[in-house]
């Protein structure tokens, strides 16, 4: 169950995971990304990898807002879309402009999801403050989209909770260095020890008031430089479809998440989660968990020994998944550090 290599160098050029290229198909566009993805080895060890899965479980484990407006895969994309492309913007080329119709243009131009629904989300993520539209000051015709304190602040935090774990990894000084200096940038005491952060607590969401602050400098700066890998970070995630196929439904990638952190918890490879529980932590119907779960077992990362999850067996493919997963994600997350 626990079974992977040391964690080595995770620095722009050193990436790759031990089962192979962490970029399946077509190359990625961006010389960076292609040089991130094909060399170096395998860096998600048991220790780290356990300490994210439990991060995001005790983040989004009942926050169903925030879990669907950031682990759903679609709303996922669109969230960094738009953090990315409103950092990047240049006030004297209109170009740059974060307008919706350049979201759209961006992100359905890609095939990775459809300008309708761009258009849908971006309501959404208005309606519950993430979002602002302003007129541009040398255009009154012209409505930029901005994101809020609320989404940076979600951001920094789902951030944080990926790349806490690393700062505290033992023998690996330049990945922590890497993950500690993009914490300090992100946070505004500009301290980050890999403590697990205030907010990591379901009664505390990061959409709450207590997690609202502007974003930082650093923040933005960081943003900016991630902008142009932005499309390559998309693709990679959607190459490894044993996880984003669940992404892609509400509440699949948080209960992958759940099943991996009740296996590490008690220790075994059989587990009991039942279908009532899914559905009130994921905020989803019973019937809908166990459609998740059959999809779950038609990837091949568990398998179903009685009804209504009462015996549930999380298999090697989904530890070996999680693992080329969150490599790919470290890997983009540090690249521009």
């Amino acid at each position: 169950m626990n079974a992977a290599a040391p964690l080595k160098h995770l620095v722009p050029g050193t990436i790759r995971a031990a089962a192979g290229c962490l970029w399946e198909g077509t190359e990625p566009q961006n010389a960076a990304a292609l040089e991130i993805l094909n060399a170096g080895q395998q860096v998600i060890t048991p220790p780290v990898r356990d300490a994210v899965i439990q991060n995001l479980v005790s983040l989004f484990r009942g926050d169903y807002l925030l879990a669907r407006l950031m682990l759903e895969e679609g709303r996922f994309m669109v969230f960094q879309a738009i953090l990315c492309l409103s950092a990047a913007q240049n006030p004297e080329d209109r170009d740059s402009w974060l307008t919706l119709g350049r979201l759209q243009a961006r992100l359905s131009s890609s095939g990775l999801t459809s300008r309708n629904r761009i258009e849908a989300l971006v309501a959404i993520f208005e309606r519950y403050g993430f979002i602002e539209r302003r007129k541009a000051e040398e255009d009154l015709r012209i409505s930029i989209l901005m994101p809020t304190a609320r989404m940076w602040s979600a951001d920094a935090l789902f951030t944080e909770m990926h790349l806490s774990p690393l700062c505290r990894e033992q023998g690996q000084e330049e990945t922590s260095a890497g993950a500690s200096q993009l914490l300090a940038r992100l946070s505004h005491s500009g301290e980050a020890n890999g403590s697990l952060h205030q907010h990591a607590d379901p009664m505390a969401p990061a959409w709450s008031e207590r997690s609202i602050a502007p974003a930082t400098a650093g923040h933005r700066n960081w943003r900016r430089s991630f902008a142009p890998l932005l499309q390559d970070y998309f693709g990679m995630r959607m190459q490894h479809r044993s996880i984003s196929a669940l992404a892609e439904r509400d509440g699949g990638y948080l209960t992958l998440l759940m099943l991996l952190h009740e296996a590490a918890q008690t220790g075994s490879s059989r587990i009991q989660m039942g279908y009532e529980s899914i559905s009130e932590h994921a905020g989803i119907s019973r019937t809908h968990a166990r459609l998740l779960m059959e999809q779950a077992e038609t990837l091949g990362l568990v398998q179903l020994h009685a009804r209504g999850g009462r015996d549930i067996e999380v298999r090697q493919s989904a530890w070996d998944a999680m693992d080329i997963w969150l490599t790919g994600n470290f890997a983009y997350l540090l690249a521009t550090v």
